[in-house]
């Protein structure tokens, strides 16, 4: 069925056809009672009024000699109105004594049920000329007479059914406003019911946005458990990636001075054990490194709402930056420096953690400026659901053939150039780890392009 994903995705939904379907058989079971009942009715009132005429024409039969005779006959017009429907007829003993002039040349057929003596039976019968009649029968004796007397009364079974077609049109039309009525009363009461939820999700989706940290609004008591709830979570939530944060920074900085002693032990010493011991020291460096930036982006991956502004961070490192390569040297000799240009950086926003994504950029904007002779620019563009940060330089660049070695675990873009940093690899795996890609491509300036993929903030 077309509509069943969506039927199990909206409460809404469901809640509104169950209900409309329950509305719609309640009035067609309704309306299918009222119109039997309705018809019941016409025809017992039918029925009654030509009960009367039979009465009326009984109290007309008399005996003369020894033969039922009739003394006056029924002064409705209807009666002698030709083949109109509206017929009567009384025999005695099975043999017609009169009949109504409405009858013409033609005769009522034979009965299709006899009454028996003093009872009335009420039937359809199809009249002279195949018309459907209602008919009413009775058998009586009269005094001095010891055969039956059996009169019948006939009347078109058309004024039966247009009055039933009739009341079941205008009850149509009441049911059907009736059923709009109810059903818009239940659209409205979902709409009304289901409104303190439809506020969750919106302000769950501002603190998915990161616009707020915790859910705020007035609720009713049936959802008011589950908000307090969610807000205890959002709450133990941030207290849990912000104690693994500093526990990692705490790991940072009491592994960071004994590794510092053993790497200035290792500076005193000579020899291959010197060597040996200084290439392990770096070897743990590098390892710490990779493995605490790995755990805070992990824990940076949990905070819901999180989201980092491209625009101020690039604009924050390229300060920091500047300051700092500002009297590079240059092959040239002219000692400006590198010059760094940010393009279409602003209102650029990736989910994740300030801090992981200043990491990063900050890497890619280091290696950048170390590499290039006087030019690094810094671009950001919104592509679908993601945000491509390049970094471009007019530097010597990486051959095609050695980019995915670049990118390989243990290998640095920056072996033969003094400096720190986590590397390309290690930002690789933290853009994998927020869903996203680091690539190496070449530069229009002339030197290497990375392009920085990461999943765009809502």
């Amino acid at each position: 069925m077309p509509f069943s994903p969506l039927l199990r995705r909206s409460v809404s939904l469901r809640l509104i056809l169950l209900s409309a379907a329950w509305i719609i058989s309640a009035l067609v079971v309704g309306g299918v009672f009222l119109t039997q009942h309705f018809r019941t009715h016409v025809e017992n009132s039918f029925d009654y009024g030509l009960s009367r005429h039979v009465e009326e024409l009984l109290s007309y039969a008399d005996l003369v000699d020894g033969r039922v005779q009739l003394t006056k006959q029924p002064v409705d017009p209807v009666y002698s109105r030709p083949l109109s429907g509206w017929y009567w007829e009384i025999t005695a003993d099975g043999q017609v004594v009169d009949r109504s002039r409405s009858l013409w040349d033609e005769v009522l057929p034979p009965a299709q049920q006899q009454p028996r003596r003093g009872e009335t039976l009420s039937y359809f019968q199809d009249g002279p000329r195949g018309d459907l009649l209602r008919v009413v029968a009775a058998t009586y004796t009269l005094p001095g007479y010891d055969g039956d007397v059996t009169i019948r009364f006939t009347g078109p079974a058309e004024v039966i059914q247009s009055a039933t077609e009739e009341f079941s049109e205008t009850l149509v039309m009441s049911l059907m406003l009736l059923g709009l009525g109810l059903i818009g009363a239940v659209v409205l009461q979902v709409i009304l019911g289901l409104r303190p939820l439809k506020l969750l999700r919106t302000r769950l989706a501002e603190v998915h946005e990161g616009r707020t940290h915790r859910l705020s609004g007035h609720y009713p008591s049936e959802v008011e458990p589950l908000v307090a709830d969610l807000n205890e979570l959002l709450d133990h939530n941030a207290q849990v990636i912000e104690r693994a944060r500093t526990h990692a920074g705490n790991l940072a900085h009491a592994l960071k001075t004994p590794l510092a002693v053993l790497s200035n032990e290792a500076d005193r010493m000579e020899g291959e054990t010197a060597k040996t011991f200084g290439e392990q020291i770096s070897i743990m460096n590098e390892q710490v490194k990779r493995h605490l930036a790995r755990a805070r982006a992990a824990g940076g991956l949990g905070a819901p709402g999180a989201k980092a502004d491209i625009g101020d961070i690039v604009s924050g490192l390229k300060r920091t930056l500047h300051r700092i390569y500002q009297h590079k040297p240059q092959k040239s000799g002219d000692g400006t420096g590198v010059s760094i240009a940010l393009v279409d950086v602003l209102d650029k926003f990736v989910a994740g953690d300030r801090q992981d994504v200043e990491e990063m950029l900050g890497n890619l904007m280091d290696n950048a400026c170390k590499w290039a002779a006087t030019r690094v620019r810094v671009s950001a563009l919104r592509k679908g659901r993601d945000i491509v940060i390049s970094v471009d330089d007019d530097g010597p660049g990486v051959p095609e053939e050695r980019r995915a070695e670049v990118l390989a675990r243990g290998k640095r873009l920056d072996e033969a150039t003094p400096g720190s940093g986590l590397g390309l690899n290690i930002v690789h795996e933290l853009a994998e780890l927020y869903q996203g890609s680091l690539v190496l491509d070449r530069s229009d300036l002339g030197g290497l392009c990375v392009r920085l993929t990461l999943p765009a903030a809502l």
